[in-house]
């Protein structure tokens, strides 16, 4: 029996949208989204029933993408795969992260600039394998960019499962998950309005707070307490804590979080809380001796 493909994220395009766009284009772009999501590989069928794809379009699409390299099909089972020149654009992608300043833009004044060196994820990065080491799950490093926020490193455990919905540059809806809700308690309240009027508080896990006033209370609360808990919000299954890093100014310039099973949430989370806040207090002391950080 051929398995049933639940692909929430991934609705049928709307025809006459927006004029401007290429519908082509968007379809190519779904594919290889949907594709990533499923490392095992997917058939062409698979592929066209989960988009709402016509199988001879959806072809048109996948020889497209294997010809350029986006797509590798495996003769053996027809099934597809990421490409090799995936690589290539993630390789690019990780060097301009690396390269660029964050500035704000000049149109929108308001948003947090952070101002942060190109140098603050390679000063932290230590920080977060040390982190890893001790709690033996993946860490991560997120902060504001161009009015989003953006997952900027990871730092995987060899023994905790991956979250494949996370990846260096991610920029998801932000109220689903630890990182997100760390920054934007600790950003200014008409900030926080204007980004949930243009990103929506939709469900993506079981427990995603989908209430707008509830949503504040958990932020005013993550102040409080200094931290914040993802517990099933961004995916089942799927737990995170996240802390925030202070610049030795006294706001906040990133967010520091773990990932792991709701078995260890239970277990552990006094412990796991108590090393993401150690680390993130030994940033705010690696940005102050190091002045990477400066207005």
């Amino acid at each position: 029996m051929a398995k049933q493909l639940q692909i929430e994220s991934y609705p049928a395009l709307a025809p006459g949208e927006k004029s401007d766009l290429l519908h082509s284009v968007q379809r190519a772009l779904l594919v290889l989204s949907l594709v990533a999501e499923h490392p095992q590989g997917l058939t062409a069928r698979e592929i066209s029933n989960a988009l709402g794809i016509n199988i001879s379009t959806c072809y048109h699409i996948l020889n497209t993408l294997v010809a350029s390299g986006y797509l590798d099909r495996q003769p053996h089972n027809q099934v597809y795969l990421l490409g090799p020149q995936i690589p290539f654009l993630n390789n690019a992608f990780v060097q301009s992260l690396a390269s660029q300043e964050v500035v704000p833009p000049l149109e929108d004044t308001m948003w947090p600039t952070g101002l942060l060196a190109p140098s603050l994820v390679g000063r932290l990065r230590s920080l977060m394998y040390r982190l890893t080491e001790q709690t033996q799950e993946p860490s991560y490093l997120a902060c504001w960019r161009y009015g989003e926020i953006v997952l900027q490193a990871i730092v995987e455990a060899p023994q905790a499962a991956k979250v494949t919905k996370l990846y260096v540059g991610y920029r998801g809806q932000a109220h689903c998950h630890a990182l997100g809700k760390v920054l934007l308690a600790y950003s200014d309240p008409v900030l926080v309005e204007k980004y949930l009027d243009v990103h929506p508080l939709t469900p993506f896990g079981p427990n995603t707070i989908v209430q707008r006033s509830r949503f504040v209370d958990e932020l005013n609360d993550i102040v409080r307490q200094g931290y914040s808990i993802d517990n099933e919000e961004f995916a089942t299954d799927t737990c995170c804590i996240a802390t925030p890093i202070f610049a030795p100014q006294g706001h906040v310039v990133a967010a520091l979080a773990i990932s792991f099973t709701p078995d260890v949430l239970a277990r552990r989370a006094e412990w796991l809380i108590t090393q993401v806040i150690r680390a993130a207090n030994h940033a705010r002391a690696e940005l102050r001796l190091s002045h990477v950080y400066q207005l």
